[in-house]
């Protein structure tokens, strides 16, 4: 994973908040449209983070069903535990490398905005491929971080930022190489969907709200960017929604994969 972007605490509280936003709720809607979770699957979910998806899928799949998170980090675990907790959910600490579940484990994976954070992803889609049934499918989204739009004054300003901030997690562009790697990783079948997350609001309910604060911090921590550029780019934005000027959005890549 990258140096420069850990999941401490102060992270995983701001991811909580980007995963309640309004937006982050109707992609996941959609994300499950796509996966078609059924009563009695069992499901890994991969790189769980705070468990938002985790609790929506373990409704989805009833007691008779059972989702298993990982993830390597102990704070997002922690808030995971503490918020999204259900009888038939197991959450384990462990990294997406170190999967040891036997072959042909799972009904299905879920792989939500974890490869980018690996170093190589495709024995890591091989693996995932590995513990999946024959007669099941495996979800992987990830994001296209230099199609990040905020609509401000500053052309060359944001066009900072989003550069910035692009290769954060180690390839920004993760999410068009996506369709490519699943292939070379030896999916049999593979069913490709975009999704485009945009609003016109800059407020906390909404994804580019809690995700700015995010940029923000990372751009001071990593000095791609100094302080008062940073400063003037969130003043740039609350400006932007005051005057009815404010646009946000980001592409996302979905693969579903059989194997």
């Amino acid at each position: 994973m990258s140096v420069t972007f850990s999941f401490d605490e102060k992270t995983a509280q701001q991811l909580s908040l980007i995963y309640q936003s309004e937006d982050i709720r109707e992609m996941q809607r959609q994300y499950r449209v796509w996966f078609d979770p059924r009563p009695g699957e069992n499901i890994l979910d991969v790189g769980c983070g705070t468990g938002i998806n985790a609790l929506a899928l373990s409704k989805m799949v009833g007691a008779g069903g059972k989702i298993v998170g990982i993830d390597n980090s102990d704070a997002m675990l922690a808030v995971a535990r503490a918020t999204a907790v259900a009888g038939n959910i197991e959450y384990q600490l462990k990294a997406v490398e170190e999967m040891e579940f036997p072959e042909d484990s799972f009904d299905g994976v879920v792989c939500t905005q974890v490869l980018g954070y690996t170093a190589d992803a495709m024995p890591v889609i091989q693996a995932i491929l590995r513990v999946v049934k024959p007669s099941g499918r495996v979800f992987i989204a990830e994001t296209d971080w230099d199609t990040l739009v905020y609509n401000i004054p500053d052309k060359e300003l944001q066009r900072k930022v989003t550069l910035g901030f692009s290769d954060h997690h180690g390839d920004g562009w993760f999410g068009r190489r996506l369709y490519s790697l699943c292939q070379q990783a030896g999916a049999k079948q593979i069913d490709l969907h975009h999704y485009v997350i945009h609003n016109d609001e800059y407020s906390a309910r909404r994804y580019g709200g809690p995700l700015s604060y995010v940029i923000r911090d990372y751009l001071l921590r990593t000095k791609k960017c100094t302080q008062e550029e940073v400063e003037r780019w969130m003043r740039q934005l609350s400006d932007a929604f005051d005057n009815h000027t404010y646009f946000f959005s980001l592409n996302r890549f979905v693969c579903i994969l059989r194997k």
